[in-house]
C-alpha cells in the first residue's frame, strides 16, 4: 500500500480561496475518545478547524488527535512497507494533513443557547409500556435502558441520559410521548482555563441571539485575555428579523480586530444528518449576512450536509477560483495573512460540518477501533485542570459518566492495519473536498449509507 500527500493551504490560506473546511464536535458534545478519533480523521482529511465544547479535557482529547495525525503521518513517511509502487490490488493511502495543523476552536455562549445543553429525564416517570422513542432517535446512542428481561436485577438508575454523549440536539424532547425529557442549559465559561490550558486553543467561537448586546460585550471583555493567543474570532448567530443590525453592533463591540472574524451563520442547528433540504435554510442565511456587507468571512452551519458544497456552486456563492485546484508544493500562492477588513468578493468562505460529519465516520471509526494494534510514536499531551493540577490526557480519559459508565478509550499506543483507516479518510475527504479544490472529491452518500 502506498502513501501520498496532497499539499494543502494553510487556515489562513483556505479563508482567502473560499475553501475553509471547520469541523464542529459541538459544544455540549463530551465523548473524549470519539472527539479524539474524529480530529484524527478529519485532520487526515484536510479540514482547516475542529471546534470543540469549551472543556478542558475535551481541548485536550482534540489536540491529542490532532498529535496522533502526525505522528501517523510521520511513520507513514519512513514505513517501507507502506511505500510500495501503488497498484489496484493495493489501493494507496492519501492524507490531506499540512504542515499548518488545523486550528482548534472552542465554543462559548453569553447566554442561553441550543447549543449549550443536554437532555435530562427521570426513567422512573417513564410508562412501562413506552415504546421508548427517543433512545430510538437518539443520533448518538445517549439515552440507554436498562434491560430487565435480561438481567432481572438491573437498576433504573442505569437507564437515562448518558451526559457525555449527549449534544443537545433536542430530538428526544420533540417526540417523548409523556413529556418526561428536559433540556439543560450550561453557560461555557473562558474563567475555566488556565494559561496553561490556554495555550492548547487557537480560536474561540460565540454563540449568541439577536437582542444580546449587553451580554456579548460582557462575554467579550471576559475574553480580552485570550485575545494575544487567538488566531482567529467566529460570531455564530441564527436568523432574525433585526440580525443586520445586530450584527452591525457586535462588530462595533469587537472593533478594532487584528486578526480575521467568521461570521458563522446557523440556519438550522445540529440538523445536517436529517436530510439534504436542511441546508437551505443556512443557504438563506448566508445570503442575508453578504448583503449587509459586513468586515469578515462568511462561513455556513447549521444543517449543512453533502449537498451543501454543490448548491452553493450552482448559486453562484463560492469564489470562481475555487473550482479550480491551487497549487501549493512550492510556497503559498496567497498571502499567509488574509485581509481583516473585508470579505473577499462577497462570496462563501467556508463551510462547517457538524452532526452530519460525525454521522459519515461514526460506523468506519467504531469498526477501526480494533484495528489500532501498530505503534503510534507521540507524547501525551498535558493539560491543566480548573484547579492547576497537570494531568495527561489518558488520565482524563479514565472518566465515568453520571451513570458510572467507563468513557475510557482504549490506548491509542499503536495502529499496524490500515486498511479501515483508509476508507476512514477517503469518506472524510469525500466530504472536506466537496469544497476544497473545486469539489474533485465526489461528494458523500447519505449517511444512512456510508
Amino acid at each position: 500500500m502506498s502513501v501520498a500527500f496532497e499539499p494543502q493551504p494553510t487556515p489562513y490560506q483556505s479563508l482567502q480561496a473560499g475553501q475553509w473546511v471547520k469541523l464542529i464536535c459541538g459544544a455540549s458534545y463530551q465523548d473524549m475518545p470519539t472527539i479524539r478519533r474524529l480530529a484524527m480523521i478529519y485532520a487526515l482529511a484536510g479540514v482547516d478547524c475542529v471546534d470543540v465544547a469549551a472543556d478542558v479535557a475535551v481541548v485536550a482529547a482534540a489536540r491529542q488527535g490532532l498529535a496522533d495525525a502526525q505522528s501517523l503521518v510521520k511513520r507513514w513517511a519512513r514505513d517501507e512497507s507502506l511505500n510500495q509502487t501503488n497498484t489496484s490490488a493495493t489501493p494507496g493511502i492519501w492524507h490531506y494533513l499540512g504542515q499548518d495543523l488545523p486550528w482548534l476552536m472552542v465554543s462559548l455562549n453569553d447566554s442561553e443557547d441550543p447549543h449549550f445543553r443536554k437532555a435530562h429525564f427521570d426513567p422512573n416517570r417513564c410508562p412501562p409500556d413506552c415504546h421508548r422513542p427517543c433512545e430510538t432517535l437518539c443520533p448518538t446512542q445517549a439515552i440507554q435502558f436498562a434491560d430487565a428481561s435480561l438481567e432481572p436485577s438491573a437498576s433504573p438508575d442505569l437507564s437515562g441520559v448518558i451526559p457525555n454523549l449527549c449534544y443537545g440536539c433536542g430530538r428526544c424532547i420533540a417526540v417523548c410521548p409523556v413529556q418526561n425529557i428536559v433540556a439543560q442549559s450550561h453557560q461555557a465559561r473562558p474563567e475555566d482555563f488556565s494559561a496553561e490550558a490556554l495555550s492548547l486553543v487557537d480560536a474561540v467561537e460565540i454563540h449568541t441571539q439577536a437582542g444580546r448586546q449587553r451580554e456579548f460585550a460582557a462575554l467579550w471583555r471576559r475574553l480580552e485575555p485570550w485575545r494575544n493567543h487567538l488566531k482567529l474570532v467566529s460570531i455564530s448567530c441564527p436568523d432574525d428579523p433585526h440580525l443586520e443590525a445586530y450584527l452591525q453592533d457586535l462588530y462595533a463591540i469587537m472593533a478594532p480586530l487584528d486578526i480575521p472574524l467568521i461570521w458563522q451563520t446557523d440556519g438550522r442547528p445540529m440538523s445536517g444528518d436529517l436530510g439534504k433540504g436542511t441546508t437551505h435554510a443556512t443557504i438563506r442565511l448566508a445570503q442575508k449576512v453578504l448583503a449587509t456587507n459586513l468586515p469578515g468571512y462568511v462561513q455556513l452551519a447549521g444543517g449543512t450536509n453533502g449537498y451543501t458544497a454543490s448548491k452553493l456552486r450552482e448559486l453562484g456563492l463560492v469564489r470562481p477560483d475555487s473550482s479550480t485546484q491551487m497549487d501549493y508544493s512550492d510556497g503559498p500562492t496567497t498571502d499567509p495573512t488574509p485581509a481583516i477588513g473585508h470579505h473577499p468578493q462577497r462570496r462563501i468562505a467556508g463551510i462547517a460540518y457538524g452532526s452530519y460529519a460525525r454521522t459519515l465516520v461514526m460506523p468506519i471509526l467504531e469498526k477501526l477501533e480494533p484495528t489500532l494494534p501498530g505503534l503510534l510514536e507521540l507524547g501525551k499531551v498535558e493539560i491543566a485542570s480548573p484547579s492547576g493540577v497537570v494531568r495527561h490526557l489518558e488520565d482524563a480519559l479514565d472518566a465515568t459518566d453520571d451513570l458510572g459508565r467507563s468513557q475510557k478509550s482504549e490506548s491509542l499506543s499503536t495502529i499496524d492495519s490500515t486498511g479501515d483507516l483508509k476508507v476512514a479518510i477517503d469518506q472524510a475527504r469525500q466530504l472536506v473536498g466537496a469544497l476544497k479544490a473545486g469539489g474533485e472529491a465526489k461528494a458523500p452518500g447519505d449517511v444512512r449509507n456510508p
